[in-house]
């Protein structure tokens, strides 16, 4: 089968400790049949350790996952958001830096004293920001989670990240496979109504209510034949990451995938 979508794996970078970087790069560069790879870009990025993984990197296309942890372009502090807002602005002059095509961005988390309808008010008003800053230099997406309730609720689930789009006209998506099986929604409605919204797609094998992030080779809910039949079928033509955790699991997954 020739696929239509651009298949890539993640490679993550949490910490300034390069060693690590080039452990994993090389890791990557033994997967055959990738086109990009989604930087999970935690760490702060010098110009020399730029211009390094522009050359390690020479053979991908790039695409980032914004730091998201202690983060939250929601959470009902203004400090926070604004804070959250920074750091994401840096993340968007090193991603231009890197010549990446898109990053996604987490929303973050709500007080249980909010709601889902002032979330979307306020991430709205701190998107649009960042979608401003950017200046067309490079498109953001921002993706839906899974539920998690308590003090602190995640958002958007794929019902809110939808409706987003009310409030920005020109909002573009990360769809979450995984979190979406945890839900228990219906993601193939989501995806063929807002196709041309969607630039990347995350993929894992997930349990309803269960566990996610693990290889397609797995037990799970995820029927990634019928995923990619869907795909190809509705001519989609950007972004598709598998996000896996164990290196075993990435190499049997894409081994799957390429084999179809």
């Amino acid at each position: 089968m020739i696929n239509k979508f651009k298949l890539g794996i993640f490679l993550n970078i949490l910490t300034s400790n390069r060693e690590q970087w080039l452990k994993d790069i090389n890791f990557i560069k033994t997967i055959s049949g990738l086109n990009h790879l989604e930087i999970w870009l935690e760490a702060y990025l010098s110009p020399q350790d730029i211009n390094w993984l522009k050359e390690q990197l020479f053979d991908y296309q790039l695409i980032i996952h914004a730091p998201f942890t202690s983060m939250s372009l929601v959470s009902g502090h203004n400090l926070i958001d604004e804070a959250s807002i920074k750091i994401i602005k840096k993340t968007i002059d090193q991603s231009v830096a890197l010549n990446a095509n898109l990053i996604t961005v987490h929303s973050g988390k709500y007080p249980v004293y909010s709601n889902p309808q002032k979330a979307s008010k306020i991430f709205s008003e701190n998107f649009q920001k960042l979608i401003n800053y950017a200046n067309k230099k490079i498109i953001l997406t921002t993706e839906n989670m899974p539920i998690r309730r308590g003090a602190e609720n995640h958002f958007p689930v794929l019902e809110e990240l939808g409706n987003l789009s009310k409030i920005i006209s020109d909002i573009n998506y990360t769809i979450d496979i995984g979190h979406c099986i945890q839900n228990g929604e219906d993601f193939y409605q989501f995806i063929t109504k807002n196709k041309n919204k969607i630039k990347d797609i995350h993929f894992h094998n997930a349990v309803k209510n269960g566990k996610a992030h693990y290889g397609l080779q797995l037990p799970g809910e995820l029927d990634f034949k019928k995923l990619i039949g869907f795909l190809n079928k509705i001519n989609y033509q950007n972004y598709l990451t598998l996000e896996v955790l164990d290196n075993e699991d990435k190499i049997k997954s894409i081994k799957l995938i390429n084999n179809l």
